[in-house]
């Protein structure tokens, strides 16, 4: 097992490398902790934005009783009826919705022109359309019941208006596993996981393909006693060792740091999650011996590590959530192997059920992913093959070994 050794032996003198990134990226995971769903509630709480109301109508039941409801949903900010001082609170953001209501507006509710409420809200969010929403609701029922009434008393309409509009419908609040769902801190650090298990595997890999791609090591090998399936089992074995130890470490890595939210979930979500990661584990291992072929040197190894790692996380959504990518992004996207592992996390975590229905696309997902492993180990033999006579592989080589 010498050439098994030789590949622990360039690994050892990297580790100090290999041991900056993995603590990089665990500092990373314990800022991701603070910022996780620990300080959020699971419940439903409703928002209430700020609104103004000027009114340049008469005052009656009606306007009255559509301020108390539109006070039971939002907070009431008074101003002044000046065209400067309405600017300014919006400018300043100091009220979210203002309503003017013109003079005439509820005389005219029933003719064949209405005279139309004059709205100024906050484009860029939802609270204006939110009280906006509620105006119309009330006013609608306003008009739909004095259509019918033809002049009602507007006291007895305006309490019926609201019973209706108070009217709510109860929710029951399931949950169907018996244990908690994945947590966002957990869920963040497998999410950006790909990332350093990219740059690790290809920084390693590459350095034991580094050592024996000189000239005078490669032709001694050649002349050897050591067959060269042997010589290839053993650095594969090596190469193995390194990324299983490593996966092994990211994995403790994020029981502890993850522990309360962990030793809470069901444990065939942590084992699918665990088994996702495995597999992209396998990949980059893929790739990695891909890159070897044509990494010639540290700075060429590298650039590598770091364009594959970075291109292939961030186009695959490890950064950037695939929600808000572009149609032409997402389409490109979805021809990377990162994208289908974020993508088969996704369904993990949204895992309601263990029937086959429910487990179908996590099984799609991690099957289109050992799919582009096969096909990256084909493309590498393929290369491998083309270049094994080629006169450019006895090309000038750096490597970690010394003899």
């Amino acid at each position: 097992m010498r050439v098994f050794k030789a590949c622990l032996l360039v690994i050892k003198r990297r580790m100090v490398m290999f041991a900056t990134y993995f603590f990089i990226f665990i500092s990373l995971s314990i800022l991701l902790s603070q910022f996780s769903s620990e300080d959020h509630t699971g419940g439903f709480e409703e928002s209430r934005p700020t609104f103004t109301v000027i009114n340049r109508d008469k005052e009656t039941p009606y306007t009255e009783k559509m301020m108390d409801f539109l006070k039971a949903h939002g907070t009431w900010v008074p101003l002044k009826d000046d065209k400067e001082a309405l600017q300014d609170a919006r400018f300043n953001d100091a009220v979210s919705y203002i309503l003017i209501i013109p003079e005439g507006f509820q005389d005219a509710l029933q003719s064949e022109k209405p005279v139309k409420l004059l709205e100024n809200m906050t484009q860029d969010s939802a609270s204006g359309y939110q009280m906006s929403s509620y105006v119309d609701q009330y006013w609608e029922y306003i008009r739909t019941w004095e259509k019918i009434e033809g002049k009602p008393d507007r006291e007895k309409t305006a309490d019926e208006v609201l019973k209706l509009l108070s009217s709510s419908v109860k929710v029951e609040k399931r949950q169907y596993l018996k244990t908690q769902p994945v947590s966002q801190g957990y869920g963040a650090q497998y999410q950006v996981a790909p990332y350093i298990i990219l740059v690790i595997c290809v920084l390693c890999i590459t350095s034991i393909f580094l050592s024996f791609q000189r000239p005078d090591i490669r032709m001694r090998n050649l002349c050897g006693p050591l067959k060269p399936f042997t010589r290839l089992w053993q650095m594969g074995l090596g190469c193995a060792c390194v990324g299983i130890v490593f996966w092994i470490l990211l994995t403790l890595a994020g029981f502890v740091i993850y522990y309360d939210s962990v030793k809470n979930m069901d444990i065939r979500i942590t084992a699918l999650i665990l088994l996702n990661s495995f597999i992209m584990l396998l990949f980059a291992m893929a790739v990695s011996v891909l890159a070897s072929l044509f990494v010639k040197d540290s700075n060429t190894q590298n650039a590598a590590a770091n364009i594959l790692a970075l291109g292939l996380s961030f186009l695959g959504g490890a950064f950037v959530p695939t929600s808000i990518m572009g149609e032409s992004v997402l389409k490109f996207a979805k021809c990377l192997p990162v994208y289908w592992y974020e993508e088969c996390l996704s369904k993990i975590s949204g895992l309601t059920g263990f029937g086959m229905e429910n487990l179908l696309p996590v099984w799609k997902c991690m099957g289109i992913l050992l799919g582009f492993t096969a096909a990256v180990f084909c493309v590498t033999l393929a290369v491998n093959k083309h270049r094994s006579g080629a006169e450019e592989s006895f090309g000038s080589n750096k490597t970690e070994i010394e003899w």
